[in-house]
């Protein structure tokens, strides 16, 4: 390789075949942004109230159907199983409580009319 570089070199010569006229790039900047075509610029789309909007009503929407179908599923077991709860003490149960507590009748039936709704339920 270097033998056909010297010899290219002998032939040839150093110096660049290649010129540039003088003041060539002086204005070169400005001659090229002078023929460029003038940019028009769009007027950017206008975005409506309710494309804001829908992202944050659909994820509210997933959550309060989430919310209603975690409560159908949970709210019913619970139910149940307060009902089965209550069904499963026996009478004598009650009654034994109430004799340790030492309740007569009427401490009774004033303890029951001032409950809550829900404990008839």
């Amino acid at each position: 390789m270097k033998r056909n570089d010297l010899e290219l070199q002998k032939k040839y010569g150093k110096k660049n075949p290649f010129t540039v006229p003088e003041g060539y790039f002086d204005h070169f900047a400005e001659e090229l942004m002078n023929q460029l075509p003038e940019k028009e610029t769009t007027p950017l789309p206008q975005i409506k109230l309710w494309d804001r909007v829908k992202p944050w009503v659909y994820m509210a929407a997933m959550f309060v159907g989430l919310m209603f179908t975690i409560r159908t599923f949970i709210g019913e077991t619970q139910e149940e199983s307060d009902m089965g709860n209550l069904s499963d003490m026996s009478d004598e149960y009650i009654e034994s409580i109430v004799d340790q507590t030492m309740m007569d009748d009427y401490e009774l039936y004033q303890y029951l009319t001032d409950a809550d709704a829900s404990i008839y339920n």
